[in-house]
């Protein structure tokens, strides 16, 4: 009876020391800025594409954990602009697909559109891309606060929110200036 209670015991003090270690892991990784930064959600501007001419190619991405949002344009071979939503309830499709989407936004009315439902290898989201007839109408409904739901029948595939998107805007418009 001992020997049991004595590896019970043995037990315990290990998994109790592994519950600290985890904790502890816990506390470093609440501590870095990268991770705060991937819960509260964060803005990038770039340029999509290494080649690109000035003002070619803007995108300025929010993201935040669970999903992404992106404003994107003009390029080469679209002149407009585009909404790109990436979750990874969205479906990865190995070719684009065109489907039936509702579009919900904070301070507009839900819109169905058809959008393109696409995946990038190597990403572990799948992305539904709405076009935008050109990037100025893009910016010009850009909010500084904003909350978009993505439907795909009757379920939301993504779910995302962000702030600062004023300052994003001026940035996005700056790249896009440079055309």
């Amino acid at each position: 009876m001992s020997i049991a209670i004595n590896e019970q015991a043995a037990k315990n003090a290990e998994i109790q020391k592994q519950m600290l270690e985890a904790e502890a892991n816990l506390q470093k990784l609440e501590a870095d800025p990268d991770y705060q930064r991937y819960k509260q959600g964060e803005w990038k501007i770039f340029q999509g594409k290494k080649d690109s001419a000035p003002g070619e190619n803007c995108v300025a991405m929010w993201s935040k954990e669970g999903g992404a949002v992106s404003i994107v344009g003009p390029g080469k071979a679209y002149q407009g602009g585009m909404l790109i939503f990436w979750s990874a309830d969205i479906p990865r499709p190995s070719n684009t697909q065109t489907v039936a989407v509702t579009l919900k936004q904070s301070k507009y009315q839900a819109q169905s559109v058809n959008a393109l439902n696409f995946s990038v290898p190597n990403i572990p989201a799948g992305a539904i891309g709405l076009t935008v007839p050109n990037i100025d109408a893009a910016l010009n409904t850009m909010l500084d606060v904003e909350h978009f739901i993505v439907e795909m029948g009757a379920r939301a595939v993504a779910d995302i929110d962000w702030t600062d998107g004023l300052a994003a805007r001026a940035q996005l418009y700056q790249c896009v200036s440079n055309r």
